[in-house]
């Protein structure tokens, strides 16, 4: 089957363009700047290294004429929050507590420094 050559697809930016008269290329490139927005203030609250994935799937259908029907979806995966966390201490009888058993062994001591006079340099 010949083809005329100016009409070829020759990259995948061309290809997607073609789905939803080029609305989809545009969703799928809002979605990949807004992951990076996520990436960025994900690092900003938690630090690492966050990840994020853009998944882009085609699907082609040759039909009896001979045209072929090209379909498109995309997913966004973003990187997870960590889980919450906080910290209490255990005490004696099982209980979740906010006071520490180490403070109770802990001796607290004086250092106030002793009183002493001064003198000017001078003298």
């Amino acid at each position: 089957m010949p083809s005329d050559a100016q009409f070829d697809i020759r990259s995948l930016d061309q290809l997607v363009a073609l789905l939803d008269g080029g609305n989809f290329l545009n969703e799928v490139m809002t979605a990949v700047a807004d992951l990076q927005k996520t990436l960025i203030d994900y690092r900003d609250d938690h630090g690492g290294k966050p990840k994020g994935d853009v998944t882009l799937k085609l699907r082609f259908q040759l039909n009896k004429s001979g045209d072929v029907t090209i379909g498109g979806e995309y997913e966004v995966k973003r990187p997870k929050a960590p889980p919450a966390a906080g910290v209490a201490y255990v005490d004696e009888d099982g209980k979740l507590s906010l006071h520490s058993p180490m403070l109770t062994r802990m001796t607290i001591r004086d250092v106030t420094p002793p009183e002493r006079e001064i003198r000017p340099a001078a003298e």
